[in-house]
C-alpha cells in the first residue's frame, strides 16, 4: 500500500512510498522544477557481514559494482553515460549499510536508472577488473594509514569483543582480499557469493528524484528494478553487544599522527534508532554539548583546559549504539585529565539529579519545527542519498519529518538513556604525542601505538557521586533568539541581479530581496577591506589570532544564536576581514550587532588566558598541516609559486610563536581604522532594513575610507609560454608512504569566453582521466582533474596520489593521457560531442537550490570585483557556439606538448620510500625550480583588470 510521508509546509515536491512485488521499498519524489535527477539505493549490509577470512569484502564489492554488468558489460559505460549527461556518482560502505547514488541531467534519467539497476541484478565481477580494482582499495587504505580518524576508529573497533563483528577491519587491503589456493579462496567467487547472499531486494531501499510525475517515476522504477531478486533474508542481526563488562572500564593512552590532544569518553548504549519520536539522545546531547554559561565546555575554557567539546551519539547501529563526549584539550588540559572527567560527570550527575525538563524539550522542538517548516531544498544527489538511508530507519510516514520533529515528551526514556552514562560503562581515551615512546601496544591494521589499563575502582566510585556548585555547572537559560516573526517582505518588481543601494568611498551595499524561495531567511555577507592582514607573516598571523579570539569572545552568545537557527562567521582573507550572519531574519540584526560590538570592544575583552589558549590552538593547527595528505602539500606549494603573496607554513609558525598579546591589541586597534566595506544583503529584508546592517558596522567601528593606493593588489605569477617547470620536495611527514604530482597548466585571465572554453574542456577531460589514470592504470586512489584558478587566472590541473609509483612517473602518465585524450576528441562522433556540450550548458544553467547557493554565487562576484552576476548564463551562450575544432585549437595551444601557449608547473611530493632526483637547471626541457621564493621573484606578473563600471547597477 502506497504511503505519503509528512512533508515540510515549504516543500512543493510530490512524494509517494511504494513497495514492489520483490519487496524493494521505494520513495518517489516528483519535482517538476528540478534540472537534475538523482537516485540512491541503500543495501542493509556492510562490513560487519564480511566473511571472517576476507576482511573488506563488502567494501571491495562496492567498488566492483561500477565495473560492468551483464546488460552493460563495458566497465566504464555507467560513468561515461553520467558524465556525458552532466552527472556523477559515488558510493560508501559502512558497518551495516552500503549506499550507491548518482545524479544526471533530468532528461536522461531513465537511461541512468536502467544502468544503475543492473548493479543489483547481474554484475560481472570480471577477473581483470577484480585484479585492477583491488589496487584501488589497497591505495585507499594506504591513504588512510596516516589519518587519525581512521586510526582511532579501528582502535575502538579492536577493543570490542573479538567474536563480535564490530571488531572487524572494514576497509580491506591487498593482504586481506586475495586468492588463496591452499584454502580454496577465490576473491571473484567470494564476490559473487556475497552479492548473491546479501544483495536482496527485501533489504534494499531506493530513492528516486525526477521531473516526471509520480506515476511516471513509478513506471520507470517498476521496469528497471523489479528484476532484483528477493531472497527474503531480512536485515542482518548480530547477537550480543560489542562491549561487555570485560571490555569496559578502560583507560587508553594513544599516540596520534598529528599534534592532537583530546579526551574521549565513550558510553555504549542500547539501540536508539526506534526512539526518534521522542529523541532522548538528542535532548541529552543538546545539554552536554551546550556552550553557554554553566556548560561543561564553558567551565573547561575558564580553567584553560579545553578548546572545544562535542557530545552525542557516535554510533547508531541496529542493535546497539554509543554516546561519546569528545574534548579538544589544551596542553595544560593534558595534565588535568582526571579533573576534566570530574567535570563531565559533575554535569551528568547534575542532569540526573535535576531530571528531564519539559521546557527544554519544548524549546528544542520549537527550533526544530521551525527548521522543518522552512526547510530549504538541497542538491538532488545528496537528498536522494539521505532519503534512502532514512527509509532504513524511519517509519514510512516519518521519513521526511522524523529527523526533525518529536511527537512526544518521554522523561522516563531520557532518564533511561542518561542511566547509561556511568563510570563503570565507559572507555576513556586520551590522545597525545606526549605518549610517544612510552606505549606497550600496537594496533594491528594501522600501527597505532597505545596503552591500555583498567580504571581504578576509586575513580569509578568518585565519578559516579561527584557534584559541583550550581554556580559552576547548571542548565542553560531560555533562548531569547528564537524567531517568532516569519512574515515575508514584498519582493515584487525587483530586478534579477543585486542592486547597488549604497556606493561611497566607505561602502558599497548590494541588495537583493528573495524572489525565488519565499523563505523568512536572510544572508548578510560583508568584506571589510584591510590590506594589512596580508602584508607580512606577522600581520597574517595577527589577523588569524584576531578572528579566532573574536569568535571565542562571543561564543556563548553565538552558540545560543546557532541553537535558534542563526549563524555567524568572522574570518580573515587576503583582502581583509569577512563577516557573515545568516538564518531567520527576525532577530538577525541582534546577532550582527553583537559581532560588531565585540569587534569594537576587542581590546577591553581580550584576556591573557584567552590569548594564550588561542595562540596555542592556532600553532597546533598550523603544525598539523605537515601531517596532511601529500596532495594538500603539493597544492600549497603550487599556490605559493603561482599566487599572490603567500607565506609558508614554516614562516607562519615562526611568526605566531613570537606574537604577544600587546602585539595583537595594537594590530586590532589599527586594523579597521580605515576600511572599505563591500556588503551583500540577500533575502527577506526591505531596502531600508538592508541599509541598517551597514549602519551597525559604521556606528560600531567608525572607520574612515581606505586610501585608494591601499586597495588590494593581488597579482599572479605569469609563467613563460612554451615552458614547463617542475618543483620537487619530500613529503613533510616522514612516515607517509604516498607520493603525489599536481600538474597545473596556466591558461588565461578569467573572461566569460575563456572561462567557458576552460569549463567545457575540463568537463571533457574529467571522466576519461579518471577511467584511464585510476581505473585502468591504477596509479592511485586519488585521481582528479579540473579547473584550479589562481585569483582571476584560469588553470587546468591534474592530481594523482598513490603509493606504488614515483611522482615523476605519475606526471609522465598525465602527458601520455593527454595524447590519447586528443585522439579521443578527434574521433568523437558529433552526436556524443553535442551531448557533452549540452551537459555543460545544462550545468551552467542549473538553478540555485536554496537562498545560500544564490547568495554565495553573488558574493563570489562581489569579492572578485567583477560583478558579472549572471556569468553562468553568458558562459552557456558561449558554449552553445563551440565545436570540436575550437576545443582542439584551445587544447593544442595550451595543453598539448609543444603548444605555443602551453606553460605547465608540475609540483611533485615524494613519499618516504621514494628517492627524489637531484637535478640542477634543465631536465628534459623543463626548468627545475630549486627555491620557490627566488623563482617567483624573477617571474613576470599578470596585469590586473580594469575596475568595472557600476553605474548600471544603481
Amino acid at each position: 500500500m502506497a504511503v505519503t510521508p509528512t512533508k515540510s509546509a515549504s516543500d512543493d515536491r510530490g512524494y509517494k512510498i511504494i513497495t514492489l512485488p520483490n519487496k524493494l521499498t521505494v520513495i518517489l519524489v516528483s519535482d517538476p522544477t528540478t534540472d537534475k535527477s538523482a537516485a540512491s539505493l541503500d543495501v542493509r549490509v556492510g562490513h560487519l557481514s564480511d566473511p571472517n577470512n576476507l576482511p573488506g569484502l563488502a567494501h571491495f564489492l562496492e567498488h566492483m559494482l561500477f565495473m560492468g554488468t551483464s546488460k552493460y558489460p563495458d566497465e566504464n559505460e555507467y560513468n561515461t553515460y553520467l558524465s556525458s549527461h552532466g552527472g556523477g556518482s559515488n558510493a560508501y560502505t559502512d558497518t551495516e549499510d552500503t549506499n550507491y547514488y548518482f545524479d544526471v541531467n533530468a532528461p536522461h534519467f531513465s537511461g541512468a536508472i536502467d544502468r544503475f539497476a543492473q548493479f543489483f541484478i547481474k554484475p560481472l565481477f570480471t577477473e581483470s577488473a577484480t585484479e585492477r580494482e583491488l589496487k584501488a582499495v589497497d591505495s585507499e587504505n594506504s591513504k588512510n594509514k596516516q589519518n587519525d580518524f581512521w586510526r582511532s576508529f579501528q582502535l575502538m573497533k579492536g577493543l570490542a569483543r573479538p567474536d563480535h563483528p564490530f571488531s572487524k577491519f572494514g576497509t580491506g587491503n591487498s593482504s586481506t582480499i586475495k586468492d588463496d589456493p591452499s584454502t580454496g579462496v577465490s576473491v571473484r567467487e567470494a564476490l559473487l557469493a556475497f552479492h548473491a547472499k546479501f544483495y536482496s531486494a527485501d533489504v534494499m531501499k531506493l530513492s528516486v528524484i525526477g521531473k516526471e510525475s509520480l506515476e511516471e517515476l513509478e513506471k520507470m522504477v517498476v521496469e528497471s528494478f523489479s528484476d532484483i531478486p528477493n531472497k527474503n533474508i531480512g536485515n542482518p542481526v548480530f547477537s550480543g553487544e560489542p562491549y561487555t563488562a570485560k571490555e569496559l572500564r578502560k583507560a587508553m593512552e594513544v599516540v596520534p599522527i598529528k599534534e592532537n590532544r583530546s579526551l574521549d569518553i565513550a558510553f555504549p548504549l542500547c539501540a536508539i534508532r526506534d526512539f526518534y519520536k521522542s529523541k532522548p539522545a538528542s535532548y541529552i546531547s543538546h545539554l552536554i554539548g551546550h556552550e553557554s554559561a554553566g556548560s561543561i565546555i564553558s567551565y573547561l575554557k575558564k580553567k584553560n583546559w579545553a578548546n572545544d567539546l562535542w557530545g552525542g551519539p557516535a554510533r547508531s547501529c541496529s542493535d546497539w549504539s554509543s554516546f561519546q563526549i569528545g574534548i579538544d584539550l589544551t596542553e595544560e588540559g593534558m595534565d588535568h585529565i582526571d579533573e576534566i572527567v570530574d567535570v563531565c560527570f559533575g554535569y551528568i550527575n547534575m542532569l540526573k539529579k535535576e531530571g528531564p525538563k519539559e521546557w527544554i524539550f519544548k524549546e528544542n522542538l520549537e527550533v526544530s519545527s521551525n527548521t522543518f517548516r522552512f526547510l530549504s531544498k538541497s542538491r538532488p544527489q545528496g537528498y536522494a542519498c539521505s532519503l534512502a538511508e532514512k527509509l532504513q530507519n524511519y517509519e514510512h510516514e516519518d521519513v521526511l519529518s522524523g529527523p526533525y520533529l518529536a511527537s512526544k515528551y518521554d522523561p522516563e526514556l531520557i532518564s533511561k538513556i542518561l542511566g547509561y552514562l556511568r563510570s563503570d560503562n565507559m572507555i576513556v581515551t586520551v590522545t597525545g604525542r606526549k605518549f610517544k615512546g612510552n606505549t606497550s601496544k600496537v594496533e594491528k591494521w594501522y600501527g597505532t601505538e597505545y596503552n591500555e589499563r583498567p580504571i581504578e575502582e576509586e575513580k569509578i566510585t568518585r565519578w559516579d557521586g561527584i557534584s559541583f556548585p550550581e554556580s559552576d555547572l547548571h542548565l542553560p537559560e531560555k533562548n531569547e533568539l528564537i524567531a517568532t516573526d516569519f512574515e515575508l517582505r514584498d519582493s515584487s518588481g525587483f530586478n534579477a541581479a543585486p542592486k547597488l543601494i549604497v556606493n561611497t568611498d566607505l561602502a558599497r551595499v548590494w541588495y537583493k530581496p528573495d524572489d525565488k524561495f519565499s523563505m523568512p531567511k536572510l544572508n548578510v555577507m560583508a568584506t571589510l577591506q584591510a590590506p594589512s592582514v596580508y602584508s607580512d607573516p606577522d600581520s597574517y598571523c595577527c589577523a588569524q589570532l584576531f578572528v579566532s579570539c573574536l569568535n571565542e569572545i562571543m561564543n556563548e552568545f553565538s552558540y545560543m544564536a546557532s541553537m535558534a537557527g542563526l549563524s555567524s562567521s568572522v574570518s580573515s582573507s587576503r583582502v581583509g576581514i569577512e563577516v557573515t550572519v545568516s538564518g531567520f531574519n527576525h532577530k538577525l540584526h541582534v546577532l550582527m550587532g553583537k559581532v560588531f560590538e565585540t569587534i569594537s570592544t576587542f581590546d577591553k575583552t581580550l584576556t591573557t588566558a584567552l590569548f594564550n589558549r588561542i595562540k596555542e590552538k592556532t600553532t597546533k593547527t598550523m603544525k598539523n598541516f605537515f601531517y596532511g595528505q601529500p596532495y594538500s602539500h603539493a597544492g600549497q606549494a603550487t599556490d605559493m609559486i603561482l599566487g599572490p603573496v603567500m607565506f609558508s607554513v614554516h614562516e607562519r609558525i615562526e611568526a605566531v610563536e613570537n606574537i604577544t598579546i600587546e602585539d595583537l591589541k595594537i594590530f586590532a586597534s589599527r586594523l579597521l581604522k580605515r576600511t572599505s566595506v563591500e556588503m551583500l544583503v540577500h533575502g527577506n529584508a526591505t531596502l531600508e532594513e538592508a541599509k541598517r546592517f551597514l549602519d551597525v558596522i559604521i556606528t560600531s567601528i567608525e572607520p574612515k575610507p581606505i586610501y585608494p593606493s591601499s586597495k588590494p593588489n593581488h597579482r599572479v605569477a605569469r609563467l613563460t609560454r612554451g615552458r614547463d617547470y617542475v618543483y620537487r620536495f619530500k613529503c613533510y611527514n616522514d612516515q607517509e608512504a604516498n607520493s603525489c604530482t599536481q600538474d597545473v597548466f596556466q591558461l588565461v585571465p578569467d573572461t566569460v569566453e575563456d572561462t567557458a572554453e576552460c569549463y567545457f574542456l575540463a568537463h571533457l577531460l574529467n571522466e576519461p582521466a579518471f577511467d584511464i589514470l585510476r581505473t585502468k592504470e591504477t596509479l592511485g586512489y586519488i585521481v582528479w582533474s579540473g579547473r584550479k584558478n589562481t585569483e582571476t587566472i584560469l588553470n587546468l590541473s591534474f592530481i594523482i596520489q598513490g603509493d606504488a609509483n614515483p611522482p615523476d612517473y605519475l606526471s609522465e602518465r598525465v602527458e601520455a593521457f593527454l595524447v590519447t585524450f586528443r585522439q579521443k576528441i578527434t574521433d568523437m562522433e558529433e552526436i556524443e560531442f553535442g551531448e557533452n556540450k549540452q551537459a555543460v550548458i545544462d550545468k551552467l544553467l542549473e538553478k540555485d537550490k536554496n537562498l545560500s547557493e544564490e547568495s554565495y554565487r553573488y558574493f563570489a562576484q562581489i569579492n572578485k570585483g567583477m560583478y558579472v552576476f549572471e556569468k553562468s548564463k553568458l558562459m552557456a551562450d558561449v558554449v552553445e557556439g563551440m565545436d570540436k575544432a575550437s576545443i582542439l585549437k584551445f587544447f593544442d595551444a595550451f595543453l598539448a606538448a609543444g603548444g605555443e601557449k602551453r606553460c605547465k608547473l608540475s609540483t611533485r611530493v615524494y613519499g618516504k620510500d621514494v628517492a627524489m632526483p637531484i637535478v640542477e637547471g634543465e631536465e628534459g626541457g623543463m626548468e627545475v625550480v630549486k627555491d620557490l621564493h627566488e623563482f617567483k621573484r624573477g617571474m613576470d606578473l599578470w596585469p590586473l583588470g580594469m575596475s568595472p563600471d557600476l553605474s548600471g547597477f544603481e
